[in-house]
């Protein structure tokens, strides 16, 4: 029988399937509940090709929930700013994923720093549960129990904290669907295509596409150990790039066309390997993902993510969080190609990536990550980079 862990089908669904609510781990009491976080990021280049120099950033989050509004009703709230010296990644380097998420978000997607993300919840009853409204993706990854920290401390590049597949945009407004019976829960999400960003956004909602994402996670014991266990496959109708339109000719009409539908199938795992009897949330052990792509439009072909973490195991720094993980996008076949036609030599981009981050006291966190990135370029160097992180939370 599944572990009495799983408080709430929505709590579940948010910590598993990436498509759930940013806040739902701590909507336990009626009432608001409000969180003030500041965050200061130093990360420093030690090779590749970027300017050797230092990046500064820093970050705001306010966060609310408000439960029990009125009988399964609740609301999630999330307001973000960040500024600073920026990043590395989307091209930067060789890049393409960035090395800090959080200092790339909500910047690099929209025309100012700042966003607020709002949706509403009505939990049904035991099983099921409704949820609408503008969701942060990142959030939601940054949730899950290890490859996440669940909000504790996590790993900065995106490919790996976050894992892209281009049918979940950093922000997206929509909504979701979530059945839990044990020891399976199933979510279905529906969402506008593009990002949930700009004035633009409202005016044009829903007018280049939708996507239909559906998960189903396993939830499971092993020697006593929670784990979970996730396929997930996803469509969207948003029209893309044809990759194989542009080894055409220039002058031919079918150069640089569009071709229907983006899509995505993946699994992931999260399963334990110690944890605290007492609190079957607290513990570490290891994660993995292996994801396909179509190639065409979507430009990924296979991704793949392998780690270990979780809290830390040293006595008394159970409130630490650390990990190791290394990641590896295969991108499309067919992108490549199109690319090489010009002259740019598409390469997989990998990295691994190793963090610690210690819980000073009740408010006060301090963290160190290191990190190798293989470009996506051919013609940039290996990129490497050590970062510190302190952060404030009230």
């Amino acid at each position: 029988m599944p572990v009495r862990l799983f408080f709430r089908p929505t709590l579940l669904a948010a910590l598993l399937t990436s498509a759930s609510l940013p806040l739902a781990a701590n909507a336990q009491d009626s009432g608001p509940q409000l969180s003030f976080g500041l965050t200061t990021f130093a990360d420093v280049p030690t090779s590749g090709d970027t300017d050797d120099d230092a990046l500064y950033n820093w970050r705001v989050d306010i966060k609310l929930n408000y439960a029990e509004i009125w009988s399964g009703g609740s609301i999630t709230g999330h307001f973000e700013y960040n500024d600073g010296d920026g990043y590395v990644g989307l091209g930067e380097g060789g890049l393409v994923w960035p090395t800090n998420t959080f200092a790339t978000l909500p910047s690099v997607t929209s025309d100012n720093d700042t966003t607020l993300s709002l949706s509403l919840t009505q939990q049904f009853n035991n099983t099921t549960s409704v949820s609408f409204g503008k969701f942060n993706v990142i959030d939601l990854a940054e949730a899950t129990p290890l490859v996440g920290g669940q909000g504790q401390g996590g790993f900065q590049y995106l490919g790996i904290g976050a894992p892209g597949n281009f049918v979940l945009p950093p922000y997206i407004f929509g909504g979701m669907l979530t059945v839990s019976y044990a020891p399976m829960i199933y979510t279905l999400m529906i969402y506008d295509a593009n990002n949930a960003q700009g004035e633009d956004f409202w005016d044009d909602l829903f007018d280049e596409g939708v996507v239909y994402n559906g998960t189903a996670t396993y939830t499971t014991q092993i020697n006593g150990m929670p784990g979970f266990y996730s396929f997930n496959i996803a469509h969207s109708t948003k029209k893309g790039t044809d990759y194989e339109s542009l080894l055409l000719d220039p002058s031919d009409d079918a150069f640089m066309s569009t071709k229907d539908g983006v899509n995505y199938t993946g699994v992931s795992f999260q399963q334990y390997l110690w944890s605290d009897p007492q609190n079957p949330m607290v513990g570490w052990g290891v994660f993995g993902q292996i994801g396909y792509g179509d190639g065409n439009p979507n430009p990924l072909d296979e991704m793949f993510l392998l780690g270990i973490g979780g809290n830390s195991p040293l006595y008394g720094r159970q409130s630490d969080r650390w990990g190791l993980a290394w990641s590896k996008y295969n991108w499309s076949d067919k992108l490549g190609e199109a690319l090489g036609a010009y002259g740019v030599k598409l390469q997989d981009e990998s990295a691994v990536e190793a963090f610690y981050e210690a819980a000073l006291t009740e408010n006060w966190r301090l963290g160190g990550n290191v990190m190798w990135v293989k470009p996506s370029f051919e013609s940039y160097d290996d990129y490497t980079q050590v970062g510190f992180r302190i952060r404030a939370t009230f």
